[in-house]
């Protein structure tokens, strides 16, 4: 496993962990869309699900490497993209 000090491709990330950022991204765009209260919960439930994966046990910098995860597991659509509403 890489210390994420150089460059980081989406390929180091485990396919598991990926997915669990996807869901969060996912969760994040229906609460945008839709702000009740059960989207909120629902937003929070998975919250810590991608940092509770045991990849971060081995992460060097966890900073950096929770950025490049961001970025590999963002929605192509930028329709379903919170970060662009």
């Amino acid at each position: 496993m890489r210390s994420f000090d150089g460059l980081v491709s989406d390929t180091e990330f485990p396919s598991d962990l990926l997915e669990l950022q996807r869901r969060w991204y996912a969760a994040e765009s229906a609460w945008t869309g839709d702000p009740t209260e059960e989207k909120r919960f629902a937003l929070a439930e998975v919250g810590a699900e991608p940092y509770a994966h045991s990849f971060w046990a081995k992460a060097g910098n966890r900073h950096e490497a929770a950025m490049k995860l961001k970025q590999a597991a963002r929605p192509a659509d930028p329709a379903q993209d919170p970060a662009t509403a």
